[in-house]
C-alpha cells in the first residue's frame, strides 16, 4: 500500500487572524474532520514538522522581510498588508509552516514515505521576496522548491499551484529559471491580477510558466 505522510500540528493553529478573517484556524479544523470522518487518518504517516530555521526563509526572502515578519511576535497584532494579519505567534507558526514543508519533502526524498500532504498554515503563494501579501508571510512552497534545487541538488522540480487565486510571488520567484516549472490553475483576473496567459517567463525560464 502507498505511504502517505501528513503534516499537522495544532500550533498551526496559533496564527489567529480575527474571527471574521477567511484563512483562520478553522481551515486546519474542517479538513482534519474530513479526513477523521472518512477514515483517512489513521492510515497516513505522522510527520512532525520542524520550525524553519532563518536561512531557510532566506532562500527566497530577503533579510528585512523576514526581521519585520520576527518582529510581528513582539506585538499584540499588525497588519503587515491590507488584508495580511500577524498576532504574537504567528510568527511561529510561519517557521512551523516553512519547516513543514520542507520536513514533508524531505521525506519523500528519502523514501520515508511515497508522496506527502502538508496540512500548514499561514498559506504563502503570494508572500512576495519582500514583503507579505494575501494572507502569506513566507513563501511556504518557493522555500520547499529553492531548497530541492540547491541542497538537494534535483535539477527539475515542478510545482503545480490548485487555487482560483494566481500564486503571483512563486510565479515572480522562478520567472527566470528552467529548474522550476511553475504551473497555476487560477482563474484571471481574480486577485491578485496576475497570471495572464501570456506570462510563460523569460531568459532562460522561458516556457517553464504555464
Amino acid at each position: 500500500m502507498t505511504k502517505v505522510g501528513i503534516v499537522h500540528d495544532p500550533r498551526y493553529q496559533a496564527h489567529e487572524t480575527g474571527a471574521m478573517h477567511p484563512e483562520s484556524p478553522e481551515r486546519l479544523r474542517a479538513i482534519e474532520r474530513m479526513l477523521q470522518a472518512e477514515g483517512l487518518l489513521p492510515k497516513l504517516v505522522e510527520i512532525a514538522p520542524r520550525a524553519a530555521r532563518a536561512e531557510d526563509i532566506l532562500l527566497v526572502h530577503d533579510k528585512e522581510h523576514y526581521d519585520e515578519v520576527a518582529r510581528s511576535s513582539e506585538q499584540a497584532g499588525v497588519y503587515l498588508d491590507g488584508d495580511t494579519f500577524a498576532g504574537p505567534r504567528s510568527f511561529e507558526a510561519a517557521m512551523l509552516a516553512a519547516g513543514g514543508l520542507l520536513e514533508a519533502t524531505d521525506r519523500v526524498l528519502e523514501g520515508e514515505v511515497e508522496r506527502s500532504f502538508a496540512m500548514v498554515r499561514p498559506p504563502g503563494h503570494h508572500a512576495e521576496r519582500e514583503y507579505a501579501m494575501g494572507f502569506c508571510l513566507f513563501n511556504n512552497v518557493g522555500i520547499a522548491a529553492e531548497h530541492l534545487v540547491r541542497r538537494r541538488h534535483l535539477k527539475r522540480v515542478a510545482v503545480v499551484d490548485f487555487d482560483v487565486h494566481h500564486g503571483n510571488a512563486t510565479q515572480h520567484m522562478f520567472y527566470d529559471r528552467p529548474d522550476v516549472f511553475y504551473i497555476s490553475t487560477h482563474r484571471y483576473p481574480f486577485y491578485p491580477g496576475t497570471g495572464s496567459a501570456d506570462e510563460k517567463g523569460t531568459g532562460a525560464g522561458a516556457g517553464y510558466t504555464l
